[in-house]
């Protein structure tokens, strides 16, 4: 047998990725995933604490997707070839049920997210999204037709591969700006056909067998209301293209996903769903993309920090570990307190989003609740998971700045997640809409007061109360503003819901865990976090007597 060094290179190689991480467990308890699911985490947690480190750092370095545009005979293919072992990585991961347990076994999406923050990988788990968002329009919005023909591909028996999927929605034009959109989708005498001169960030391009396209049907009006959703196969029944494929993309990471340009010249579609609700039913599926970026965002973060750990307890400097220092106990203690608090917020937003996803619209309260909540989370977690792995990052020193070492790795993943599914401006602007529209900020403050009430004790409490008489006088007087000033003053705003939506996340956790020790940890990391968040302090000499007890805590 080969010798096997990875463990030179990853210090958490051999590590079950599931069962060291007790506030993990912890937070998925208390937002609703039941311990049954439990075993499953944990096989996919010691697959992702081995082989899945071996491959992912394989396919980073030196085997990237590549593009075959035509074939021997001259014909278009558009076909993306995958090195086997980056195939046999999504092969193993569909069999630990990521994609098929909220579909046919009727798991809990908290299943499929706790999965997503195992894998975390941004390229690898970027495929498996937009598979999942396939699956799950195919099965919510496709007529009989799409259901009986297209989603059993999706979810086979097992001795069928699974197909992949894809959502091909922006364009050169029309990114952020989704009313820009200038595919055209007409109906002709055989059915709906896309024209389309690009899609220009298409991932899952050349490995997708079917995508998700946004789309405006010939007649329909301008803007973001007159786009309708369709899915798109890949091939046509002849086996021919049913699109091209002009290129792929050079990232700064990712790079396991293939990211590409795509043309639709008359490309067979399918309509999912009523067309006069395309928009709707996109940014529903785009809520679910939003919700996973968030979860990988403190995945990959969970993996910085965890190499982090590891090299702190083993490189001596001025004759100690690194980790005897006070300064780098400090480092690692704000690391981790920003990494649960905005898993806790994560986790709570998936459990809303739970509790909706069978609504179709107009959706009701809970919904656009749900998605005013994976909007703050989005953008929150985003930015920690930047941070984090950055700091973990400088933790390592200069080495952490070579790309043969997992941490730059690591870091360079975690940059896409405040870009991926809208921008922090993105965040904020459709946070206002949803505020404006729906009145949601009503149910949070309602939320805040019963969670308040219920911790009447908590040391930190006069300074939730008084942020949160902040944040509701800043929202009424934004709505009285004129439109300028409140787009001005909304990404400030989403921040500050975001800190107070952080902390109330951790309290309720406390809450809802039966372990004392779980309740501890929360309510202490919500008192630190709201030491250095919201009274924006440093946290105080005495913090240092408790650090080993929260560092150490994902051994």
């Amino acid at each position: 047998m080969l010798r096997n060094q990875h463990s030179r290179l990853y210090l958490s190689y051999g590590m079950n990725h599931f069962t060291i991480d007790a506030p993990f467990q912890w937070l998925l308890e208390a937002y609703g995933l039941d311990s049954t699911y439990f075993p499953l985490l944990a096989k996919l947690g010691d697959y992702v604490g081995g082989r899945f480190l071996e491959l992912v750092d394989y396919i980073d370095k030196t085997s990237p997707p590549v593009l075959h545009m035509w074939d021997v005979k001259g014909q278009r293919m558009d076909w993306v070839q995958l090195n086997p072992a980056h195939q046999q990585l999504l092969e193993d991961l569909l069999e630990h049920r990521v994609i098929s347990a909220a579909f046919q076994e009727g798991a809990p999406w908290q299943f499929h997210y706790a999965a997503g923050y195992l894998i975390a990988d941004a390229g690898i788990y970027c495929t498996l999204t937009v598979t999942n968002q396939t699956v799950y329009a195919l099965k919510k919005y496709g007529d009989a037709f799409l259901r009986e023909t297209y989603l059993p591909c999706y979810l086979p028996e097992e001795a069928r591969r699974a197909w992949f999927g894809a959502t091909f929605y922006t364009e050169t034009q029309a990114g952020s700006d989704l009313g820009a959109t200038a595919a055209e989708a007409v109906p002709e005498k055989n059915g709906w056909k896309i024209y389309s001169k690009d899609k220009y960030f298409a991932s899952n391009a050349g490995i997708a067998d079917g995508a998700l396209v946004t789309a405006r049907p010939r007649g329909a009006p301008p803007g973001a209301k007159g786009l309708a959703l369709f899915f798109v196969p890949a091939t046509l029944p002849n086996g021919q293209p049913n699109y091209i494929i002009r290129r792929l993309k050079n990232k700064l990471a990712t790079r396991a996903v293939p990211t590409g340009e795509v043309e639709l010249n008359g490309a067979v579609a399918y309509p999912l769903g009523d067309p006069e609700q395309g928009i709707y039913i996109a940014l529903e599926i785009l809520t679910l993309a939003r919700i996973a970026n968030s979860v990988a965002a403190m995945g990959l973060s969970r993996k910085a920090y965890l190499e982090a750990l590891q090299y702190t307890e083993h490189r001596l400097t001025f004759g100690k570990p690194l980790i005897a220092h006070p300064l780098i106990k400090k480092d690692l203690l704000e690391m981790e307190i920003l990494l649960e608090a905005n898993l806790a917020l994560a986790l709570k937003t998936v459990a809303r989003f739970n509790q909706s996803a069978d609504l179709h619209p107009p959706y009701d309260a809970q919904y656009h609740y749900a998605r005013f909540l994976g909007h703050i989370s989005k953008n929150m977690t985003a930015e920690a998971g930047a941070r984090i792995t950055r700091q973990a990052m400088e933790l390592f020193g200069g080495i952490g700045f070579l790309e043969e070492f997992p941490i730059a790795r690591w870091h360079r993943e975690a940059l896409v997640t405040p870009i991926w599914e809208g921008s922090s401006n993105i965040q904020a602007l459709d946070m206002l809409e949803v505020i404006l529209k729906k009145q949601v900020h009503h149910l949070f403050f309602q939320e805040a007061e019963a969670v308040l009430e219920s911790h009447a004790d908590f040391s930190e409490g006069e300074v939730l109360h008084h942020h949160l008489r902040q944040l509701q006088q800043e929202v009424e007087e934004l709505l009285r503003s004129k439109p300028a000033q409140v787009q001005f003053m909304a990404k400030d705003l989403l921040t500050h819901f975001g800190h107070l939506a952080n902390t109330l996340a951790l309290l309720q956790a406390a809450d809802h865990c039966s372990a004392a020790e779980a309740k501890r940890r929360f309510l202490n990391i919500a008192e630190l976090y709201c030491i250095q968040h919201l009274r924006k302090e440093s946290l105080p000499p005495r913090t240092l007597n408790g650090a080993d007890e929260i560092i150490h805590f994902c051994r």
